[in-house]
């Protein structure tokens, strides 16, 4: 079965996931595999994001697990 076609606007796709912390999305943005996680601390009102974008970290199948996800300061990891 071939590819869908891309439009001429469209930069990636994401798919929902579910982790130990809840739901994320993952996919891949201009050919860079990506994870976005909803952003808990976001006060309401503010202009802070509802999601971060990351990219994903590179897995080796053959060695293990990923390599550790540097945080922010106020972040939680996403498992």
């Amino acid at each position: 079965m071939s590819e869908p076609t891309r439009k001429a606007d469209e930069l990636g796709a994401l798919w929902i996931e579910s982790g130990a912390k809840g739901e994320y999305l993952s996919g891949t943005i201009n050919g860079v595999r990506v994870v976005c996680f909803r952003n808990d601390t976001k006060t309401p009102g503010s202009k802070q994001p509802d999601w971060r974008v990351k990219r994903a970290q590179a897995r080796d199948e053959d060695t293990g697990p990923r390599e550790p996800v540097q945080l922010l300061e106020d972040e939680e990891p996403p498992f």
